[in-house]
């Protein structure tokens, strides 16, 4: 486990996909990240690549070729080499190898940046291509985050709070975890805080795909706000299991996205896909903000 602090925020993070572990304050003993219960869900924040959401019955079609390739892809458990440990900015890389060609045919390096700066933690992608044609790719972010003073009957458990104020728009998310042919509405109340209560993911997933959402605040259930994600990535995807009944909710901005019901086209034919040119750099950051 490595370990960072700024003297304001300290965090962990396992070499195991370069996952975050821990986020909390040095001064206070709340652990805002969550914890990884396997009753609910065992991971913790993985990072999401090279696809996010499920490709058609985990088959990718490159080139003619097909790869087997699992939910949200195969570097969240592939060991990162730990590159950069330096005062508040640790950083490490995962290159293509021998494991990685049985499910993705390119030469590639991987590395995840971590940033402390006051309150926030910045999260750095770069996706370099090492091969000798483009490669296509998606990547995303999966973070859980705990609720305060969790109890599984309270009516709302928190809130969340964007920089929209009318709706989401979400695609939906049909049985086997991939996008139906509609979307629908969730309208945001008056006040701007969508309560989260033991329904508001029945729906399965929240994934607004508008390009609109680049500021989500999580509040207690007070409404004092506690985590703020700041991103510019095309889709904000909002999730917790069994329905919304869990002590804690994921916040996860994407560059990609599930496939659409039925989809058996190459994979660089997939929504929200990135190319990055041989020898080129893809580069991307997001923050997490601990009001």
């Amino acid at each position: 486990m490595e370990y960072l602090s700024n003297g304001i925020l300290e965090i962990e993070i396992e070499p195991r996909g370069a996952e975050l572990q821990s986020i909390r304050r040095v001064t206070a003993p709340w652990e805002y990240l969550w914890q990884g219960d396997a009753t609910f869900w065992d991971r913790r924040s993985p990072i999401l690549f090279p696809n996010v959401g499920r490709v058609w019955k985990n088959t990718a079609f490159i080139d003619g070729t097909t790869y087997d390739l699992q939910q949200h892809g195969f570097a969240r458990d592939m060991i990162f080499e730990k590159i950069i440990d330096e005062d508040r900015h640790l950083a490490f890389l995962l290159r293509s190898n021998d494991d990685s060609h049985q499910l993705w045919p390119f030469n590639f390096e991987l590395r995840i940046d971590y940033t402390l700066l006051r309150n926030t933690l910045t999260v750095g992608w770069s996706v370099t291509n090492r091969d000798t044609r483009p490669m296509p790719f998606q990547i995303g972010a999966h973070p859980g985050f705990n609720y305060p003073h969790y109890k599984a009957d309270d009516e709302v458990h928190g809130f969340l709070s964007f920089n929209v104020s009318d709706c989401l728009v979400s695609t939906d998310i049909v049985p086997g975890g991939y996008a139906g042919k509609t979307t629908f509405d969730v309208k945001l109340p008056e006040d701007g805080l969508l309560p989260l209560t033991n329904n508001t993911f029945d729906c399965d997933t929240i994934v607004d795909a508008t390009g609109r959402i680049n500021r989500i605040t999580l509040h207690d259930k007070d409404g004092r706000p506690m985590v703020t994600i700041c991103h510019t990535m095309p889709i904000t995807a909002l999730w917790s299991p069994c329905g919304g009944r869990a002590p804690f909710m994921c916040i996860e901005p994407w560059h990609g996205c599930c496939d659409d019901e039925g989809y058996s086209g190459e994979f660089t034919r997939r929504k929200f896909v990135e190319t990055v040119a041989p020898g080129a750099t893809w580069e991307t950051t997001y923050e997490i903000i601990i009001e």
